[in-house]
Protein backbone atom coordinates (compact mmCIF):
# COMPACT_ATOMS: atom_id res chain seq x y z
CA UNK A 1 0.00 0.00 0.00
CA UNK A 2 0.91 3.29 -0.87
CA UNK A 3 -0.04 6.82 1.12
CA UNK A 4 0.76 9.59 -0.42
CA UNK A 5 1.22 13.41 0.81
CA UNK A 6 1.06 17.08 -1.39
CA UNK A 7 3.45 19.62 0.09
CA UNK A 8 3.79 23.31 -2.39
CA UNK A 9 5.47 26.38 -2.37
CA UNK A 10 4.43 29.62 -4.62
CA UNK A 11 7.84 31.54 -3.38
CA UNK A 12 9.44 31.52 -7.15
CA UNK A 13 12.10 33.88 -6.22
CA UNK A 14 13.53 32.76 -2.89
CA UNK A 15 15.21 29.74 -2.56
CA UNK A 16 15.91 29.38 0.96
CA UNK A 17 12.47 30.52 1.95
CA UNK A 18 10.57 27.64 -0.34
CA UNK A 19 12.90 25.34 0.82
CA UNK A 20 11.75 26.56 4.58
CA UNK A 21 8.26 26.29 3.83
CA UNK A 22 8.48 22.27 1.68
CA UNK A 23 10.42 21.23 4.66
CA UNK A 24 8.05 22.31 7.18
CA UNK A 25 5.35 20.41 5.30
CA UNK A 26 6.91 17.01 4.72
CA UNK A 27 8.21 17.11 7.86
CA UNK A 28 4.36 16.44 9.11
CA UNK A 29 4.10 13.84 6.49
CA UNK A 30 4.37 10.26 8.04
CA UNK A 31 7.20 9.09 6.07
CA UNK A 32 7.38 4.85 5.70
CA UNK A 33 10.01 2.85 4.83
CA UNK A 34 10.97 3.91 1.27
CA UNK A 35 9.81 7.22 -0.14
CA UNK A 36 9.90 9.01 -3.44
CA UNK A 37 8.68 12.48 -4.66
CA UNK A 38 7.36 13.61 -7.75
CA UNK A 39 8.01 17.57 -8.64
CA UNK A 40 6.09 19.69 -10.71
CA UNK A 41 6.85 22.90 -11.14
CA UNK A 42 6.34 26.15 -13.69
CA UNK A 43 10.06 26.81 -15.45
CA UNK A 44 10.32 29.48 -14.02
CA UNK A 45 11.84 27.75 -10.61
CA UNK A 46 14.52 26.23 -12.83
CA UNK A 47 15.71 29.16 -13.86
CA UNK A 48 15.59 30.96 -10.64
CA UNK A 49 17.46 27.81 -8.85
CA UNK A 50 13.87 27.17 -6.55
CA UNK A 51 13.58 23.81 -7.91
CA UNK A 52 17.37 22.44 -7.53
CA UNK A 53 17.71 23.76 -3.99
CA UNK A 54 13.67 22.07 -3.14
CA UNK A 55 14.64 18.86 -4.54
CA UNK A 56 17.99 18.70 -3.29
CA UNK A 57 17.19 19.17 0.60
CA UNK A 58 14.13 16.78 0.12
CA UNK A 59 15.13 13.19 2.29
CA UNK A 60 13.89 10.98 -0.88
CA UNK A 61 14.96 11.35 -4.27
CA UNK A 62 13.04 13.06 -6.69
CA UNK A 63 11.99 12.67 -10.46
CA UNK A 64 8.89 15.06 -12.73
CA UNK A 65 8.59 17.98 -14.84
CA UNK A 66 7.86 21.26 -15.99
CA UNK A 67 4.23 22.63 -16.19
CA UNK A 68 2.79 26.01 -16.69
CA UNK A 69 0.06 25.23 -14.45
CA UNK A 70 -0.85 22.73 -11.98
CA UNK A 71 -2.89 22.00 -9.04
CA UNK A 72 -2.13 20.15 -5.94
CA UNK A 73 -3.02 20.30 -2.18
CA UNK A 74 -5.72 22.28 -3.20
CA UNK A 75 -4.42 24.83 -5.01
CA UNK A 76 -4.75 25.67 -8.83
CA UNK A 77 -1.75 27.57 -9.86
CA UNK A 78 0.62 28.81 -12.54
CA UNK A 79 3.36 29.74 -10.25
CA UNK A 80 4.01 26.61 -8.02
CA UNK A 81 6.02 23.88 -7.14
CA UNK A 82 5.00 21.02 -5.77
CA UNK A 83 5.91 17.55 -4.69
CA UNK A 84 3.85 14.40 -4.18
CA UNK A 85 5.32 12.54 -1.64
CA UNK A 86 4.35 8.40 -2.61
CA UNK A 87 5.93 7.07 0.84
CA UNK A 88 5.11 3.36 1.40
CA UNK A 89 6.29 -0.23 3.80
CA UNK A 90 5.58 -2.76 1.06
CA UNK A 91 6.36 -0.49 -2.09
CA UNK A 92 9.81 0.08 -3.09
CA UNK A 93 10.56 2.67 -5.34
CA UNK A 94 13.47 2.82 -8.25
CA UNK A 95 14.80 6.24 -10.29
CA UNK A 96 16.64 6.53 -13.11
CA UNK A 97 18.17 9.14 -15.50
CA UNK A 98 18.25 8.23 -18.94
CA UNK A 99 21.43 9.15 -21.24
CA UNK A 100 21.13 11.68 -23.60
CA UNK A 101 18.69 11.58 -26.03
CA UNK A 102 19.40 12.49 -30.03
CA UNK A 103 17.20 15.53 -30.59
CA UNK A 104 17.14 15.66 -34.25
CA UNK A 105 15.42 12.21 -34.38
CA UNK A 106 18.04 10.24 -35.35
CA UNK A 107 18.92 6.36 -33.95
CA UNK A 108 19.54 5.60 -30.55
CA UNK A 109 16.74 6.18 -28.66
CA UNK A 110 15.74 2.76 -27.92
CA UNK A 111 18.87 1.59 -26.70
CA UNK A 112 19.23 4.60 -24.57
CA UNK A 113 15.78 3.37 -23.01
CA UNK A 114 16.73 0.07 -22.63
CA UNK A 115 20.10 0.50 -21.00
CA UNK A 116 18.49 3.39 -18.53
CA UNK A 117 15.19 0.97 -17.59
CA UNK A 118 17.63 -2.09 -17.15
CA UNK A 119 20.00 0.14 -14.81
CA UNK A 120 17.06 1.51 -12.83
CA UNK A 121 15.22 -2.31 -12.77
CA UNK A 122 18.06 -3.64 -11.32
CA UNK A 123 18.27 -1.23 -8.06
CA UNK A 124 14.49 -2.13 -7.59
CA UNK A 125 13.38 -5.00 -4.77
CA UNK A 126 10.84 -6.82 -6.21
CA UNK A 127 9.01 -7.61 -9.99
CA UNK A 128 7.76 -3.77 -11.16
CA UNK A 129 4.21 -2.90 -11.18
CA UNK A 130 4.14 0.52 -12.45
CA UNK A 131 6.78 3.03 -14.42
CA UNK A 132 6.10 6.47 -14.40
CA UNK A 133 7.80 8.49 -16.98
CA UNK A 134 8.65 12.26 -17.15
CA UNK A 135 10.06 13.02 -20.98
CA UNK A 136 11.79 16.15 -22.82
CA UNK A 137 9.47 17.70 -25.89
CA UNK A 138 11.20 17.15 -28.85
CA UNK A 139 9.04 19.17 -31.44
CA UNK A 140 8.58 17.74 -34.79
CA UNK A 141 10.56 14.20 -33.64
CA UNK A 142 8.98 12.93 -30.49
CA UNK A 143 10.38 10.17 -29.02
CA UNK A 144 7.53 8.60 -26.59
CA UNK A 145 7.04 6.00 -28.73
CA UNK A 146 10.71 4.92 -28.62
CA UNK A 147 10.79 5.04 -24.69
CA UNK A 148 7.05 2.69 -24.74
CA UNK A 149 8.72 0.48 -27.31
CA UNK A 150 11.97 -0.40 -25.14
CA UNK A 151 10.52 -0.21 -21.81
CA UNK A 152 7.82 -3.01 -23.37
CA UNK A 153 9.90 -5.28 -25.29
CA UNK A 154 11.43 -5.70 -21.84
CA UNK A 155 8.46 -6.13 -19.42
CA UNK A 156 5.34 -6.44 -21.48
CA UNK A 157 3.04 -6.65 -18.95
CA UNK A 158 4.52 -3.32 -17.31
CA UNK A 159 2.26 0.10 -17.52
CA UNK A 160 3.70 3.18 -18.41
CA UNK A 161 2.44 6.34 -17.30
CA UNK A 162 3.84 10.20 -17.31
CA UNK A 163 3.61 13.14 -19.05
CA UNK A 164 5.84 15.54 -21.64
CA UNK A 165 7.39 18.53 -19.90
CA UNK A 166 6.16 21.69 -21.56
CA UNK A 167 7.20 25.66 -20.83
CA UNK A 168 5.06 29.27 -21.43
CA UNK A 169 6.14 28.42 -25.55
CA UNK A 170 4.04 25.29 -26.07
CA UNK A 171 2.15 26.58 -28.34
CA UNK A 172 5.77 26.33 -31.12
CA UNK A 173 7.75 23.56 -32.20
CA UNK A 174 10.92 24.72 -29.83
CA UNK A 175 10.74 24.96 -26.40
CA UNK A 176 13.42 26.54 -24.38
CA UNK A 177 12.79 26.07 -20.92
CA UNK A 178 10.88 23.02 -20.53
CA UNK A 179 12.80 20.57 -18.50
CA UNK A 180 12.77 17.07 -16.79
CA UNK A 181 13.83 16.69 -13.17
CA UNK A 182 15.91 14.27 -11.57
CA UNK A 183 17.58 14.58 -7.78
CA UNK A 184 17.67 18.69 -8.20
CA UNK A 185 18.97 18.68 -11.72
CA UNK A 186 17.16 19.48 -14.65
CA UNK A 187 17.45 18.44 -18.39
CA UNK A 188 15.74 19.02 -21.55
CA UNK A 189 17.47 16.22 -23.81
CA UNK A 190 17.03 13.40 -20.98
CA UNK A 191 14.17 11.23 -19.23
CA UNK A 192 13.33 10.42 -15.32
CA UNK A 193 12.30 7.36 -14.71
CA UNK A 194 10.58 5.84 -11.17
CA UNK A 195 9.62 2.02 -10.81
CA UNK A 196 7.16 0.91 -8.47
CA UNK A 197 7.15 -2.91 -7.03
CA UNK A 198 5.22 -4.39 -4.14
CA UNK A 199 1.47 -3.98 -3.36
CA UNK A 200 0.38 -1.72 -6.17
CA UNK A 201 -2.62 -2.20 -8.51
CA UNK A 202 -3.01 1.32 -10.33
CA UNK A 203 -6.22 1.82 -13.09
CA UNK A 204 -5.89 3.91 -15.70
CA UNK A 205 -8.71 6.72 -17.32
CA UNK A 206 -8.46 8.17 -20.95
CA UNK A 207 -10.97 10.62 -21.82
CA UNK A 208 -10.24 13.59 -24.70
CA UNK A 209 -13.06 13.84 -27.07
CA UNK A 210 -17.20 13.74 -26.90
CA UNK A 211 -19.27 11.76 -29.96
CA UNK A 212 -20.32 15.46 -30.83
CA UNK A 213 -17.26 16.97 -31.56
CA UNK A 214 -15.91 14.04 -34.16
CA UNK A 215 -17.26 16.38 -37.33
CA UNK A 216 -16.26 14.05 -39.84
CA UNK A 217 -16.22 10.47 -38.31
CA UNK A 218 -14.10 7.68 -39.87
CA UNK A 219 -13.37 9.22 -43.38
CA UNK A 220 -10.54 6.71 -44.19
CA UNK A 221 -8.11 4.42 -43.22
CA UNK A 222 -4.64 5.06 -43.19
CA UNK A 223 -2.75 2.59 -45.00
CA UNK A 224 0.88 4.23 -45.05
CA UNK A 225 2.86 6.15 -42.41
CA UNK A 226 6.74 7.04 -42.09
CA UNK A 227 6.76 6.93 -37.89
CA UNK A 228 4.61 9.96 -37.00
CA UNK A 229 4.19 10.96 -40.31
CA UNK A 230 1.13 9.97 -42.12
CA UNK A 231 2.09 9.52 -45.67
CA UNK A 232 -1.37 7.77 -47.77
CA UNK A 233 -4.88 7.55 -46.48
CA UNK A 234 -6.97 5.26 -48.57
CA UNK A 235 -3.81 4.63 -50.86
CA UNK A 236 -4.02 8.49 -51.61
CA UNK A 237 -1.02 10.79 -50.49
CA UNK A 238 -2.13 12.55 -47.42
CA UNK A 239 -2.22 15.75 -48.72
CA UNK A 240 -3.91 15.12 -51.60
CA UNK A 241 -7.00 13.41 -49.38
CA UNK A 242 -7.37 16.31 -47.18
CA UNK A 243 -7.51 18.46 -50.20
CA UNK A 244 -9.96 16.46 -51.41
CA UNK A 245 -12.00 17.17 -48.22
CA UNK A 246 -11.61 20.54 -47.82
CA UNK A 247 -9.04 20.74 -44.70
CA UNK A 248 -5.79 22.03 -47.26
CA UNK A 249 -6.17 25.14 -49.74
CA UNK A 250 -4.43 26.37 -52.27
CA UNK A 251 -3.65 29.99 -50.41
CA UNK A 252 -0.12 29.49 -48.99
CA UNK A 253 -0.59 31.60 -46.44
CA UNK A 254 -3.31 29.43 -44.48
CA UNK A 255 -3.44 26.49 -46.91
CA UNK A 256 -3.64 24.47 -43.46
CA UNK A 257 -4.84 26.75 -41.10
CA UNK A 258 -8.14 24.15 -41.14
CA UNK A 259 -6.21 21.13 -40.59
CA UNK A 260 -3.42 21.97 -37.81
CA UNK A 261 -6.78 23.50 -35.98
CA UNK A 262 -8.24 20.00 -35.64
CA UNK A 263 -7.43 16.30 -34.22
CA UNK A 264 -7.41 13.08 -35.45
CA UNK A 265 -9.22 10.01 -33.47
CA UNK A 266 -7.56 6.41 -34.76
CA UNK A 267 -10.00 3.64 -34.12
CA UNK A 268 -7.46 1.10 -33.61
CA UNK A 269 -7.33 -2.72 -31.97
CA UNK A 270 -4.44 -2.21 -29.56
CA UNK A 271 -1.69 -4.88 -28.25
CA UNK A 272 -4.73 -6.68 -26.35
CA UNK A 273 -7.11 -6.92 -29.14
CA UNK A 274 -9.38 -4.28 -27.73
CA UNK A 275 -10.71 -1.47 -29.66
CA UNK A 276 -9.07 1.94 -28.67
CA UNK A 277 -9.03 5.87 -29.51
CA UNK A 278 -6.49 6.74 -29.97
CA UNK A 279 -6.02 11.46 -30.52
CA UNK A 280 -2.95 12.93 -32.54
CA UNK A 281 -2.56 16.64 -33.19
CA UNK A 282 -1.34 17.67 -37.13
CA UNK A 283 1.50 19.22 -35.92
CA UNK A 284 2.69 20.35 -39.55
CA UNK A 285 2.18 19.75 -42.99
CA UNK A 286 4.99 18.63 -45.62
CA UNK A 287 4.85 17.95 -49.45
CA UNK A 288 4.84 14.28 -48.51
CA UNK A 289 2.58 14.09 -46.09
CA UNK A 290 1.31 15.39 -42.27
CA UNK A 291 3.39 15.10 -39.30
CA UNK A 292 1.34 14.38 -35.94
CA UNK A 293 2.24 14.37 -32.72
CA UNK A 294 2.92 10.58 -32.20
CA UNK A 295 3.62 7.41 -33.93
CA UNK A 296 0.75 6.01 -36.46
CA UNK A 297 -0.59 2.92 -37.01
CA UNK A 298 -1.40 1.72 -40.10
CA UNK A 299 -4.80 0.51 -40.58
CA UNK A 300 -6.15 2.94 -38.20
CA UNK A 301 -10.13 4.24 -39.17
CA UNK A 302 -9.68 8.05 -39.16
CA UNK A 303 -12.25 10.43 -37.53
CA UNK A 304 -11.81 14.48 -37.54
CA UNK A 305 -12.76 16.39 -34.78
CA UNK A 306 -12.71 19.77 -33.30
CA UNK A 307 -11.85 20.74 -29.42
CA UNK A 308 -14.01 23.62 -27.50
CA UNK A 309 -14.08 24.52 -24.00
CA UNK A 310 -17.21 22.43 -23.39
CA UNK A 311 -15.51 19.02 -24.68
CA UNK A 312 -12.19 19.72 -22.69
CA UNK A 313 -14.92 20.52 -19.67
CA UNK A 314 -17.42 17.57 -20.18
CA UNK A 315 -14.61 14.97 -20.84
CA UNK A 316 -12.74 15.99 -17.95
CA UNK A 317 -16.27 16.09 -15.42
CA UNK A 318 -16.70 12.37 -17.11
CA UNK A 319 -13.11 11.25 -15.97
CA UNK A 320 -13.59 12.13 -12.21
CA UNK A 321 -17.17 10.57 -12.28
CA UNK A 322 -15.76 7.72 -13.52
CA UNK A 323 -12.73 7.86 -10.91
CA UNK A 324 -15.59 7.92 -8.11
CA UNK A 325 -17.28 5.46 -9.29
CA UNK A 326 -14.85 3.18 -8.69
CA UNK A 327 -12.96 4.31 -6.31
CA UNK A 328 -13.33 5.45 -2.78
CA UNK A 329 -10.53 7.15 -2.60
CA UNK A 330 -6.80 6.67 -2.73
CA UNK A 331 -3.34 8.71 -4.95
CA UNK A 332 -4.80 9.99 -8.08
CA UNK A 333 -1.73 11.55 -10.84
CA UNK A 334 -3.59 13.18 -13.93
CA UNK A 335 -2.22 14.69 -17.24
CA UNK A 336 -3.77 16.97 -19.32
CA UNK A 337 -2.85 17.95 -22.75
CA UNK A 338 -1.79 21.64 -22.89
CA UNK A 339 -3.86 22.16 -26.36
CA UNK A 340 -7.28 21.49 -23.85
CA UNK A 341 -5.67 24.76 -21.69
CA UNK A 342 -5.54 26.46 -25.06
CA UNK A 343 -9.24 25.32 -25.57
CA UNK A 344 -10.26 27.05 -22.45
CA UNK A 345 -9.47 30.57 -23.82
CA UNK A 346 -10.20 32.97 -21.67
CA UNK A 347 -10.55 30.47 -18.15
CA UNK A 348 -7.31 28.70 -18.69
CA UNK A 349 -7.71 27.28 -15.34
CA UNK A 350 -11.25 26.32 -15.72
CA UNK A 351 -10.12 22.33 -16.56
CA UNK A 352 -7.64 22.38 -13.05
CA UNK A 353 -10.89 24.13 -11.27
CA UNK A 354 -13.15 21.73 -12.43
CA UNK A 355 -10.94 18.69 -11.43
CA UNK A 356 -10.56 20.09 -8.09
CA UNK A 357 -14.69 20.94 -7.48
CA UNK A 358 -15.65 17.44 -8.94
CA UNK A 359 -13.09 15.16 -7.38
CA UNK A 360 -13.29 15.89 -3.52
CA UNK A 361 -12.23 14.82 -0.82
CA UNK A 362 -10.97 10.98 -0.45
CA UNK A 363 -8.24 11.61 -2.67
CA UNK A 364 -4.85 12.97 -2.76
CA UNK A 365 -4.10 13.99 -6.22
CA UNK A 366 -1.96 16.22 -8.50
CA UNK A 367 -3.17 17.38 -12.12
CA UNK A 368 -0.59 19.47 -14.47
CA UNK A 369 -0.63 20.45 -18.08
CA UNK A 370 1.44 18.06 -20.31
CA UNK A 371 2.94 18.40 -23.94
CA UNK A 372 1.88 14.76 -24.83
CA UNK A 373 0.28 12.50 -22.06
CA UNK A 374 1.49 8.75 -21.86
CA UNK A 375 -1.05 6.14 -20.54
CA UNK A 376 -1.70 2.61 -21.49
CA UNK A 377 -5.17 1.73 -23.16
CA UNK A 378 -5.91 -1.75 -21.28
CA UNK A 379 -3.62 -3.68 -19.17
CA UNK A 380 -4.05 -7.53 -19.06
CA UNK A 381 -1.94 -10.53 -17.81
CA UNK A 382 0.05 -10.91 -21.10
CA UNK A 383 0.52 -6.92 -22.03
CA UNK A 384 0.26 -3.23 -21.47
CA UNK A 385 -1.28 -0.96 -24.49
CA UNK A 386 1.20 1.45 -23.58
CA UNK A 387 0.21 4.46 -25.77
CA UNK A 388 1.47 8.43 -26.33
CA UNK A 389 -1.64 10.46 -26.71
CA UNK A 390 -2.19 13.96 -27.64
CA UNK A 391 -5.33 16.27 -26.61
CA UNK A 392 -6.26 13.62 -23.64
CA UNK A 393 -6.97 13.81 -20.28
CA UNK A 394 -4.89 10.61 -18.38
CA UNK A 395 -5.19 9.62 -15.06
CA UNK A 396 -3.32 6.59 -12.93
CA UNK A 397 -5.41 5.67 -9.26
CA UNK A 398 -3.61 3.75 -6.93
Amino acid sequence: MIKSYTVTTTEVDDAEEAVRQVAEKTASAALLKNSIGIITAHPEFVTSGVYSEVAKALPFPTIGATSISHYADGIAETYMLSVLILTSDDCSFSCGLSATIPKDGSGGALEITRECYEETRGKLSGEPKLALLYAPFFGTFPRQGDYLEAITGIDAKLPVFGSVANDDLSASTRLIDARTFYNGESYDDRFAIALVSGGINPKFYINSLTEESIIMPRVGVITKIDGNKILEINSVSATEFFKNIGFLGTDPQDRDKGLLSSIFVLHIKDENGVSADISRIPAGVEDDGVMCGGRLVTGAVLSIAFNTKDVVLETAKNLMDAIKENHSGGTVILHSCIGRRYGLLSEPMRELELIRDALGGGFNYTADYANGEICPTAVSGVKASNQEHNQTLVACVF
